[in-house]
């Protein structure tokens, strides 16, 4: 297992220049992919699917079950930003290394406070407990001035739905008020273990935030997001791993 994370920043804010000059006049659409990678592939795997179907198609990425691969192996930091982990290396237990965030340099300008958010303590599940969960969360200031808020997260199994105060229900419940920590636009990537529009904790209507999930297949893997941002064209890219497309979607963000 790879446990090392390089090119990681905890909190502050990165600048850097856009490859393409900033504009404040307008809105502007952003590819936004979500992808379950699955912690048992081999990192040649995650490489290849990163290059041939993730990366050519998003401008920003959520990973969820990224515990056992090392970005910055194979993901040109020269064209990414990548998020994943903690900064201290004692710290980087694997529950904090499941979820990781990825934005194209040049879409952004600035990204600052990157942190993991508890969603839910381990907890014991019929038929095997669950690691803490949490939702890997950041800011990014686009090249038209507007700041999103961005978080790649992992629901529990739907096996961990045991009732009111279950361990779905109490990360459900932690996702809901991380919406309601800000009003800044919000775009939430996720392997939700639901249905993504079909929920019954209710939290894209207890949030806020606008559901939207594939037609086919299982239909767990999604996005949350303001009602404000445009949504176009949720695709499926093709299998990120078994049982999950990398699902994108085209949203539109605009100016402040």
């Amino acid at each position: 297992m790879i446990t090392a994370v390089a090119a990681l920043v905890a909190s502050g804010l990165t600048a850097f220049a856009p490859s393409a000059p900033a504009s404040a006049a307008g809105a502007v659409q952003l590819r936004f992919v979500t992808a379950n990678i699955n912690f048992d592939a081999d990192q040649s795997v995650v490489r290849d699917k990163w290059r041939n179907l993730i990366a050519p198609n998003a401008d920003v990425v959520f990973l969820q079950e990224a515990k056992n691969v090392r970005l910055s192996d194979f993901v040109e930091t020269s064209t990414w930003i990548i998020r994943h982990g903690t900064s201290a290396a004692e710290d980087d237990s694997e529950d904090k290394l499941g979820s990781a965030l990825l934005i194209r340099r040049a879409v952004a300008t600035e990204v600052a406070d990157y942190g993991l958010v508890k969603g839910v303590d381990a907890s014991p599940c019929p038929r095997g407990g669950i690691m803490t969960r949490w939702l890997a969360k950041i800011k990014v200031k686009l090249t038209n001035g507007r700041w999103i808020r961005v978080a790649s997260l992992h629901m529990p199994p739907l096996r961990c739905q045991t009732g009111p105060g279950g361990p779905y229900d109490r990360m459900a419940d932690s996702v809901v008020a991380f919406a309601d920590l800000t009003d800044m636009p919000t775009v939430l990537g996720a392997d939700w273990n639901k249905v993504v529009d079909d929920d019954p904790n209710a939290i894209g209507r207890r949030s806020g935030l606008e559901p939207n999930g594939p037609d086919l297949g299982e239909r767990i893997d999604g996005f949350m997001y303001s009602p404000r941002l445009r949504n176009c064209c949720l695709t499926q890219l093709g299998l990120a791993s078994r049982g999950h497309p990398a699902v994108q979607v085209k949203l539109t963000v605009p100016a402040p």
